[in-house]
């Protein structure tokens, strides 16, 4: 017998010898990697207890438990052998018309779920022992907590762009002892740093490769893009040579499938595979482009040795002819930049708090319907009901969307901001919206603001939330910033679960009720305030951007904590006397404008653009100019744009001279001064061949690249769009006075009854030349 603590990598299910078999591999902290085979737990779904089913050819045991559907219907348990047995059964029900229960839930999560297991674990059992694995077979296994150690290997490969050809792949480990390694296609040159090993022929190189991946045994592989080019390109060139590509544990081979979209999914028996760009969109980092040279200059300040697309191409062939020892170094310092991004920002550190707080395994974390699945359906059981299948639920209705404030275009002096914390949450445990609590609505009602029942007894989903809360406050206090991360992504998901499609505990109420419940929190904070003199110049969804009254800009932060106090309070105390209900709201005073600027909407007019404006913050003694929604912190605009917008805006603020300066800034511009400050960054959504009407200027600029990627920088010039690497002194200057300085210096301009026409002179901006 041995007992170990086990976080779980990878999991997976298939049927064998008659039996459902739930396979996970996973890493203790002492005892290496381990794999867990459980073959002796039923796959169930549930039906009717007064269904008559008849299975004829597929074994099952039909069995009577205290369970009820939503509408109260008693429902029987059916349990299979098989995985596969349990779908051919679901299709056989539903061409009969028997409607069945949870039969679309994968057998490993429920496996997972049933026993509260959130990544680690306790495995306690009898073991055999390979060579690089602990196997144990149905161990009793329940919920632990630790702390793991990963390996992780960055990988990056170099190759022939004309040819196809594999010329390197490099590997940089970490976690434990750190390894840097170069496979190279060639013959051995000398004075080559140790980390380079050369080999004949690409089928020795990936063999090669292959052998150190197994005797290394790293746990998760990083990279950029790794999986639709590195990894990718390494399956078809091992197919295409005849070698097995199994760099999962046990000698087990990638699965790699395109999306529609056009991303990629691995699965990888025993490994985790994470891609940096979709790591961090998804963590919502944000970036003017997630190219490895960007997000690298940006986090730490250096980038790769060659940058230029087209320049690439060229020198990592002469280098491949001529300086080997040189593209090795390119392409270990590659490897090295994306283990060095993962680790500045804590990128891995917040992909484990993810899993352990979600209990989604770590390459399904986007998939936060089964996050909730996870958490919920395990006490509903206990509760004695049985949730319907996803495509069961009936979609209809919408929720509408979070209040906004209008905003009143204008420059204004000293506005504050209020936020309601974690407002949507907050709603959630103030009235107890829960899909159960909506089922049991007519036990101890809650009425909302928005006018839904429900339960103030039967619910779980307010629970959570003060657990999580807690969790949080608790990290925050240990200086976690990852798991308080990951438990703020996990609660903000909740109100966009129960109101997708894809849930099946979708009801309209439920995303209704915290919506509409949220717009009245808004609109009659902003009642209240108006009651007491101070006006509401815009609000969006949870936020109030209020304006102080005379003098109390002479200490903004003090009277800023006093406003939200005095709301805090109100709705407390109202709360209770109206809906007898604890509020769980909380606003904070989140920051101070000395001079704020709502612009009007596009197109002019008296309305004002939401989600838009500017502002000089200042905290204690700093200040900085803040854009939001605006073309300074929008990816598809030019540097020139953005550094004009924060310049002219901050003249303008400061009360500083602005006419002379805009002129200077034309000027300069047809002069060729800001040249390198025109080009136009933009990402392709689809295949430049898919392109057939109404072409934009980015596909007609990658049209005219030999290899473009999946984005595209250039510059418009006399000819149209042409391409950053290709020859572009011809640029039409007045495009970008036309396209990009007018439209943000009127934003502006028009709120001082002034335009960009006006002071730069005729249309053809030509009497400053």
């Amino acid at each position: 017998m041995l007992a170990l603590k086990v976080f779980i990598l990878t999991a997976d299910w298939f049927d064998s010898g008659g039996k459902n078999v739930i396979r996970i591999y996973g890493i203790t902290p002492e005892h290496g990697a381990v794999k867990i085979i459980v073959d002796n737990v039923n796959p169930v779904f549930f039906i009717c207890r007064s269904a008559v089913l008849e299975l004829s050819g597929i074994p099952n045991k039909r069995k009577q438990l205290e369970l009820k559907s939503f509408d109260e219907e008693p429902l029987d348990a059916v349990y299979f052998s098989t995985q596969n047995d349990l779908l051919n059964a679901a299709r056989l029900c539903e061409t009969r018309g028997i409607k069945t229960y949870e039969a679309d839930i994968d057998p490993v999560k429920r496996y997972l779920m049933e026993r509260f297991i959130n990544l680690r674990l306790e495995v306690t059992g009898k073991y055999q022992r390979n060579d690089r694995l602990i196997i144990f077979q149905n161990p009793k296994v329940e919920p632990a907590e630790f702390t793991p150690k990963i390996k992780t290997a960055s990988v990056d490969i170099e190759t022939g762009t004309r040819t196809d050809s594999l010329y390197s792949i490099a590997i940089h480990v970490k976690g434990g002892r750190e390894i840097s390694r170069v496979f190279m296609l060639g013959k051995k040159e000398e004075g080559v740093p140790e980390y380079i090993s050369f080999h004949a022929s690409e089928k020795d190189l990936l063999r090669n490769f292959i052998v150190w991946f197994e005797e290394n045994d790293p746990d998760i592989i990083i990279g950029w893009h790794v999986v639709g080019f590195d990894l990718l390109f390494l399956e078809k060139k091992c197919l295409s040579l005849g070698i097995p590509f199994t760099i999962g544990r046990e000698n087990s081979k990638p699965v790699i499938k395109r999306r529609q979209n056009g991303s990629y999914y691995i699965f990888l028996s025993g490994r985790i595979v994470i891609d940096g760009p979709v790591a961090l969109r998804t963590s919502f980092y944000t970036f003017e482009n997630y190219r490895l040279e960007t997000v690298a200059q940006t986090l730490l300040g250096r980038g790769k040795t060659i940058s230029s697309a087209e320049n690439k191409i060229d020198e990592i062939e002469r280098m491949f002819l001529e300086d080997k020892t040189k593209l090795g170094e390119y392409n270990l310092t590659d490897a090295k930049l994306v283990s060095e991004i993962f680790e500045k920002i804590g990128l891995l550190k917040l992909y484990l708090r993810r899993g352990e707080i979600s209990g989604l395994l770590l390459d399904n974390l986007g998939m936060m319907t089964a996050a909730f699945d996870h958490f919920y359906l395990p006490p509903l059981h206990r509760a004695g009901y049985i949730a319907p299948n996803t495509k069961d639920i009936k979609t209809s209705g919408h929720a509408v969307g979070g209040y906004v404030i209008e905003p009143l275009p204008g420059i204004y002096n000293d506005v504050i901001v209020l936020d309601f914390k974690s407002l949507y949450p907050s709603i959630i445990q103030t009235f107890k919206i829960d899909p159960l609590s909506r089922l049991k609505k007519e036990i101890e009602p809650i009425k909302t603001p928005s006018g839904h029942l429900f339960s103030s007894k039967h619910h779980f989903l307010p629970g959570f939330i003060e657990q999580l809360l807690n969790l949080r406050s608790e990290a925050k206090r240990n200086c976690d910033k990852y798991l308080s991360q990951a438990i703020k992504i996990l609660m903000n998901s909740f109100y966009g679960v129960m109101g997708s499609y894809g849930c099946r505990f979708y009801h309209p109420d439920l995303p209704s009720a915290i919506t509409e419940t949220g717009q009245f929190l808004l609109m009659q904070s902003r009642k209240y305030l108006l009651e007491r003199h101070y006006e509401t110049i815009y609000g969006d969804t949870d936020s109030l951007f209020i304006k102080l009254k005379k003098d109390e800009n002479i200490n903004p932060d003090f009277n800023g904590r006093n406003i939200a106090k005095m709301l805090n309070d109100y709705w407390h105390e109202r709360l209770a006397a109206e809906y007898k209900v604890e509020s769980s709201l909380e606003i904070e005073y989140e920051k101070y404008y000395s001079k704020f600027v709502l612009t009007s909407a596009r197109g002019g007019g008296e309305a004002g653009a939401k989600k838009r404006y500017a502002g000089i913050l200042k905290v204690g003694a700093n200040e900085r100019l803040e854009f939001v929604g605006m073309e300074f912190v929008r990816s598809d605009w030019t540097k020139l744009a953005k550094d004009f917008q924060e310049e002219l805006y901050f003249r303008i603020l400061k009360g500083e001279e602005y006419i002379p300066w805009i002129r200077e800034i034309v000027s300069a511009l047809k002069d060729g001064e800001f040249d390198k400050k025109l080009v136009y960054k933009k990402r392709l959504r689809k295949n430049i061949t898919e392109y057939i009407k109404n072409i934009p200027p980015q596909v007609k600029a990658a049209r005219m690249l030999k290899k473009p990627g999946n984005s595209v920088s250039y510059v418009i010039t006399m000819r149209g769009p042409i391409p950053v690497e290709l020859l572009h002194d011809d640029i039409d200057y007045e495009h970008y006075i036309d396209k990009q300085l007018k439209p943000i210096a009127d934003s502006i301009l028009n709120l001082l009854g002034e335009s960009f026409d006006t002071i730069v002179g005729s249309k053809q901006y030509g009497m400053f030349d």
